[in-house]
Formats: structure tokens, C-alpha cells, sequence
């Protein structure tokens, strides 16, 4: 990063918070280079240095499992102090305990999602094969053991917004996996698949 692109630098406006907001708080060495080199080599403020740092340091994404919305988001006895503060937002639904039972939690989005993986040989070591690579707005690909064994079809769409897509494959239909949106219990055209706004679907050729 150069002097300018430092010396632009902004700290958060009016009611944001730093969950990293006192160099003392890291122990990501990367993170404490970053602020040394932003506040005493380039004469940083030592808030927009510490910004900058936590901003591009590790330690935001070390910080304790929040497993309930007790004190120390139950990490450890509130006794105790964790080696990186604990978010905030253990206390506001973002912890296991809460997520648990909540169907469309993230924490159940990725159970799901594991136990495709696990039933899907294709999806463990098939081949990455890619698929309308020009296309800005989704990235399509299959994976595939071989010719003769069953492929899947992932298609993550990006937009923000609803997409009919085409895909002309060999299979014709595709019978949905898992995906992050209802979708139709029958097997779909591939001519004809329409993804709703940031679907993560995954399908398996027919």
C-alpha cells in the first residue's frame, strides 16, 4: 500500500464500532506491523492507523466461538478474560444456542450444505468443470468423476435480482440437491433454470 492510499484512510463515522479498537487489543502480528507502519512511518492518527490495521489484520476473524448470549458468549467463564474480545453481537442472535433451532440460520444453512457434500461422491473429488465462463453476474460449473458417473451442477448467483439460464448439456434435466431458496420437488429443464436473487443451488444431472 502506498503513502497515499494511507494518508486517504477513514475511521468509521458516527456510531460505528471497531470490535478492534485499541492496538493493545492484537496479537496478530501482521495487524501490529500494519499499524506501526501506517502510524510511525507514515504519521498516521493512531484511530485511523488502528482502523487500517484491524481493517487488513487476522485477529477479526479469531476472535471466541459465540457459543450462547452469556458473558464471554459462554467461550469461557465471564471470570475470565479470552485472548481477543468477544463480539458484541454474541448477544444478538449471532451464537450457536440461538441459531440452533432456527431452521434458516447461518449455522443450519452449513449443516445443510455439509450434508450434501458428504452424500455426494461428485461433489467430494469429482472434476471442476467450468461453465459459461464469460458470464459476470453467476459463476456455473460441474463436478464430475468421469463420463459415466453422475455430475452436479452448481450455480451461485451473484445479482441481485432473479436469472433464467441455459445450460446445454448432455443430461437435459437436473434435480435440485440443496439449494438456498424453496425450489420445486421435480427435476427442472436445464434450458430453462431460473435462479432467484443470490441462490446458491446445486443440482444433480438427470
Amino acid at each position: 500500500m502506498t503513502s497515499i492510499e494511507l494518508r486517504n484512510l477513514t475511521v468509521a463515522g458516527p456510531g460505528a464500532r471497531l470490535l478492534l479498537d485499541d492496538v493493545s487489543q492484537f496479537r496478530d502480528l501482521l495487524g501490529l506491523q500494519l499499524y506501526q507502519m501506517a502510524h510511525a512511518e507514515f504519521g498516521l492518527p493512531a484511530e485511523v492507523a488502528v482502523a487500517h490495521a484491524a481493517h487488513h489484520g487476522r485477529d477479526k476473524c479469531r476472535t471466541p466461538l459465540q457459543w450462547t448470549p452469556a458473558p464471554q458468549a459462554g467461550f469461557c467463564p465471564p471470570s475470565v478474560q479470552p485472548w481477543l474480545p468477544v463480539n458484541p453481537n454474541a448477544a444478538q442472535v449471532v451464537n450457536v444456542a440461538e441459531q440452533a433451532d432456527d431452521p434458516a440460520s447461518l449455522l443450519n444453512f452449513y449443516r445443510r450444505l455439509l450434508a450434501v457434500r458428504r452424500q455426494t461422491p461428485a461433489l467430494q473429488t469429482g472434476a471442476y468443470v467450468p461453465l459459461h465462463e464469460s458470464a459476470d453476474t453467476y459463476l456455473a460449473f460441474l463436478r464430475q468423476l468421469d463420463q459415466t458417473e453422475a455430475s452436479c451442477l452448481v450455480v451461485l448467483n451473484m445479482a441481485d435480482q432473479a436469472q433464467d439460464l441455459t445450460f446445454d448439456l448432455a443430461a437435459g434435466q437436473v434435480q435440485c440437491l440443496f439449494s438456498s431458496h424453496e425450489r420445486p420437488a421435480d427435476p427442472q429443464a436445464l434450458r430453462h433454470l431460473t435462479l432467484a436473487p443470490f441462490e446458491v443451488f446445486i443440482g444433480a444431472l438427470m
